[in-house]
């Protein structure tokens, strides 16, 4: 043992020193990984001490990642990426809403038009397409409201309406209610 520590003793030495060394490159690297840099400040990954980090996109002058105090209210994140664009419809949005980290909030633009199968509908048309109106829409039929319109959208996720006449299989619509709305909707 003693005549092959002799012979290999420079081998043994330069093998020790290159473990040592990618051990060491390894260790580094794994500790640089699990940490970021905010505002000059290095901070571990996910150990950002008092921030969320909240994504926002859609109709706002700066979406992206952006990082807040806990607690922070999404008015104060539109504030941070500069506000919303004119074409921002705003009218869903809780500005007062706490924002959690990892939350994603995408701001909608006003809808002037709707497509559905290849056919756009003008909102300013008389009729409404059962198959694609919004909730506030179908409140907006004489004798619909929030219990109705929701059960109109719970009965299309798994049923298309083909005629108007489908809306009577809808729970809570007979046939006073169906004379009421006929003339003012429509399936396209």
């Amino acid at each position: 043992m003693k005549i092959f520590l002799n012979k290999y003793k420079t081998y043994i030495i330069i093998v020790i020193v290159l473990v040592l060394s990618i051990a060491s490159i390894v260790i580094d690297n794994i500790n640089n990984k699990s940490k970021i840099v905010i505002n000059g400040n290095e901070l571990e990954k996910n150990k950002v001490s008092g921030k969320i980090a909240v994504y926002i996109s859609g109709e706002v002058k700066n979406p992206g990642v952006y990082y807040l105090e806990e607690n922070q209210r999404l008015n104060d994140l539109i504030e941070l990426c500069g506000g919303f664009t004119k074409e921002a419809d705003i009218s869903d949005l809780n500005l007062a809403e706490i924002l959690n980290d990892t939350d994603k909030i995408d701001v909608p633009k006003i809808i002037t038009e709707i497509e559905y199968e290849n056919e756009v509908v003008s909102k300013d048309n008389e009729l409404l397409n059962i198959n694609i109106a919004t909730k506030d829409e179908l409140k907006g039929l004489n004798g619909i409201g929030d219990t109705l319109a929701n059960n109109i959208i719970e009965y299309r996720k798994n049923n298309k309406f083909n005629s108007i006449e489908d809306i009577l299989n809808v729970n809570g619509i007979g046939e006073s209610k169906y004379n009421n709305i006929k003339e003012y909707i429509c399936v396209k």
